[in-house]
């Protein structure tokens, strides 16, 4: 099965850095990802049992008129989940929130949709599967995305192909505090 998904991939530098932060394993319940595939999802948009032809041209169409700023992701800790070990966030992640619904509305009038998002947007990266309990570990790392992909995952095989990829705008920077009482009221930062 082939599977498509939006999202980020992890540079390869911080990939070889979180790797490293992972407990060690003992045993042969759990099986660490090549931080090669290390990535965050945003949306899985098909699943298919031969490559899609013509999804890539798809999305791209969709993305033609440019893709939202990217924003700042908040990275904590690396938690043990019943399936495996992720990389999740602390605090807001509405930034990011702005920056999915931003790339869904993009992808709408082309007819392509969001799957598997009952539960929400959950931003996490994948670091490994199997059972391995362990205690949190604080990996405290704000991440800002420097373009979106669109990967074709074999499912069952550990492989990604890495279809297409699109560079993001850096974040709009926000006044510094010092200079608050120096700007006009209508250009203040909000608190």
């Amino acid at each position: 099965m082939f599977r498509y998904f939006l999202g980020f991939q992890v540079p390869t530098d911080r990939a070889g850095w979180l790797a490293r932060q992972l407990p060690s394993v003992s045993g042969d319940l759990f099986a660490g990802l090549k931080p090669q595939l290390y990535h965050l999802t945003l949306c899985t948009i098909d699943e298919t049992q031969v490559p899609h032809p013509f999804l890539r041209q798809r999305v791209a169409s969709a993305f033609e008129a440019g893709l939202p700023a990217a924003s700042c992701i908040p990275f904590g800790r690396i938690v043990s989940k019943d399936a495996g070990a992720e990389l999740v966030t602390v605090g807001s992640v509405a930034n990011i929130r702005l920056f999915y619904e931003a790339l869904v509305a993009h992808l709408a009038p082309y007819e392509i949709a969001p799957w598997y998002r009952r539960s929400g947007l959950r931003p996490h990266i994948t670091l490994g599967y199997g059972k391995h309990p362990f205690d949190p570990v604080p990996v405290a790392w704000n991440w800002i995305p420097r373009e979106l992909v669109l990967i074709e995952s074999h499912v069952g095989h550990g492989r990604h192909r890495v279809l297409q990829r699109w560079p993001l705008l850096a974040p709009a920077q926000a006044a510094f505090d010092f200079m608050d009482d120096a700007l006009p009221s209508p250009l203040r930062c909000a608190a």
